[in-house]
Formats: C-alpha cells, sequence, structure tokens
C-alpha cells in the first residue's frame, strides 16, 4: 500500500492518533507480558504501551496504593509499603504512590522522637524498597533537618535504582488541627524532570490552594502527585478538588489518600480513601473504592496533556487581572 494510502486511513476517524502510535508500537516492540500478583487488583482497560518521546515516555502505568496507616508504627508501615511496592511492580507498575504520613501517621510527638534517634532510616528504607523492586516510589512522611525547631511533611520521589529524584515540603499546613504548631512549612513548588516525565508535587491541604497547582502547570508539569490523609466528612471535596485541578490546569493527577480511622487523644477522624487519577479532561481514570485498603492501576497517556493544551490554549489566553 502506498504511503498517502497509509496516512490517509491512519489520520481518518475519531482515534487517528492512536491507531498510528498502535502501529508504531506494534512496530517498535513487543509488550511485556504482565505478572499477576495475588492481590486483588483494579485496572483500566487500556493497553499498555513503551514508547519515547525524545527519551521521556508518552505512557506510564502508575499504582496507587491506598492504605490505613498504624499510627506510631514505622517499621510496621515500611514493611507493609516494600509489600505493596513489590505487588505493584509485579502488575509491571512503573511508579508506586503512598499517601500521605504513609510511615507514620500523625503522632507529632513520637514521630519528633523517632527522628531524633533516627534522622535518615525512613529515606533509606523507601530508597531500598524502591531499588528492590525497581519501580519508582512517591509517598509523604516526616522528616528533620539540622536546626529546624519541628519536622517538615516531606514528600519524596525515588527513582527506580534508589536514587532520590525531588523531594517537595508541604508549603499549606491545617490549622485546623494545629499542624502549624508541629510542622515546618515548606516554601517553593517542586517540579521533577524525571526519566518519566515533568512531574510536580502537592500535599493533602494544598489542594485548596489552585495558585500552586498552576505554579506547577507554568512550570512544565506533566503529572502532579497528591499524598493526602482527607477524612469524612469532606470526600465530596477531596473528589471535587482533585478534579477541579485536573481540569484547570490541563494535567494528570495522581492523588492518593489514607483510608480508615485514625484516633487521637480526645477524638479521631476517618480518612475516606477515594484515590483516583484524573486525566486532563478531569475524567477518572483508576481508582479506589472508599474506606478501604485498595491497589489501582491506571495507564497513563502524557501525550494527551499537550494535546489538550494546544487544543484549549488556558495558559496562552490567561490575562493579567487589576
Amino acid at each position: 500500500m502506498r504511503s498517502a494510502e497509509i496516512r490517509g486511513q491512519v489520520f481518518a476517524g475519531k482515534y487517528a492518533r492512536w491507531n498510528f502510535i498502535r502501529m508504531r508500537a506494534k512496530s517498535a516492540s513487543p509488550p511485556r507480558t504482565p505478572i499477576l500478583g495475588t492481590l486483588n487488583i483494579k485496572e483500566n482497560k487500556c493497553p499498555r504501551r513503551l514508547l519515547r518521546r525524545k527519551n521521556f515516555k508518552i505512557y506510564m502505568k502508575i499504582a496507587l496504593a491506598q492504605t490505613a496507616v498504624i499510627r506510631g508504627e514505622f517499621e510496621k508501615n515500611l514493611d507493609r509499603a516494600a509489600a505493596t511496592a513489590n505487588e505493584a511492580a509485579a502488575q509491571s507498575a512503573e511508579l508506586v504512590v503512598f499517601p500521605e504520613m504513609f510511615v507514620s501517621g500523625f503522632d507529632y510527638k513520637k514521630n519528633a522522637e523517632f527522628l531524633e534517634k533516627h534522622p535518615r532510616e525512613i529515606e533509606e528504607r523507601l530508597s531500598d524498597i524502591a531499588a528492590v523492586n525497581s519501580v519508582a516510589v512517591a509517598g509523604s512522611f516526616p522528616h528533620i533537618e539540622p536546626g529546624w525547631r519541628a519536622p517538615s511533611n516531606r514528600l519524596a520521589f525515588y527513582a527506580p535504582d534508589g536514587r532520590e529524584l525531588a523531594h517537595y515540603d508541604k508549603i499549606h499546613l491545617f490549622g485546623v488541627f494545629h499542624e502549624d504548631r508541629f510542622v515546618t512549612p515548606g516554601k517553593s513548588a517542586v517540579v521533577n524532570n524525571s526519566p518519566l516525565g515533568k512531574v510536580g508535587f502537592a500535599v493533602c491541604y494544598d489542594i485548596r490552594f489552585p495558585e500552586l497547582f498552576m505554579r506547577l502547570a507554568d512550570m512544565g508539569a506533566k503529572l502532579i502527585i497528591i499524598c493526602a490523609a482527607f477524612p469524612h466528612p469532606r470526600s465530596e471535596h477531596w473528589r471535587i478538588l482533585c478534579r477541579a485541578r485536573a481540569i484547570e490546569n490541563q494535567c494528570y493527577v495522581a492523588a492518593v489518600n489514607q483510608c480508615g480511622p485514625e484516633v487521637f487523644r480526645g477524638g479521631s477522624v476517618k480518612y475516606c480513601g477515594m484515590s483516583a487519577v484524573f486525566d486532563p479532561w478531569g475524567e477518572i481514570v483508576a481508582e479506589c473504592p472508599p474506606d478501604e485498603e485498595s491497589l489501582a492501576l491506571a495507564d497513563i497517556d502524557l501525550g494527551m496533556v499537550d494535546e489538550i493544551r494546544a487544543r484549549i490554549p488556558v495558559f496562552s489566553d490567561r490575562r493579567p487581572i487589576g
């Protein structure tokens, strides 16, 4: 068949670009055969692709590790994270995302005592988890630096070989729970130009501040990771805000939330779960159920970000407001 006829057939119809990519993928390399694991995995139906553009992947498989954190039990939580990362890697995930403070929970006194004795143990364990399973890892945990009055709430991003690619310290602290008394706030937005693409970061309460996400998009982020501990009765806020951040910034949002109860002195909260990946249209690519531990897998196409931003040029149409 002549090349002109091929181009005409490929680019005709609603799914023209998708069909063209499928043809190239078949000729480039055969897809990997997934290794089936033992957990009940929730996975979207989009097929896996392994194309690259300018040494950055277009397609990526993300695992959302929605977990119930054992308050103050660092070793148990890290052991459970290692098992989850292993299961995600067995399902061909390239990135596994954990919730906010998934290593410790929010016992600020116990967290500070642990960091005083073991200031780098969390980072070392997470680096090992990434390297042993050959999977990128992201999640939030308490972190301390010399001279700080209190730990930060740090979201760190590790490469599959265990290197730390980037970290972000939570900027917006939740005054209702007096987080500002016990946590050192971050100061800067962070986007990492990783082998998986340009990735931005946010933690929980940050989601209520759209200017942070606009800044991440301006810095080139095509995927924004949100690690959270969002409770009932604000579950609808969680879902709506995640979708809004994806739509208004025309990027993917991978939002991973804790689930289950956490008991504090004088009260308790129940985290709502409902972790999900949203595409640049705000559609859900994959999600976890409310209120229970779950591992969900999502195939995302980062090329879709450029297409949608070209179709509706929000960033070039933005005008200053006096």
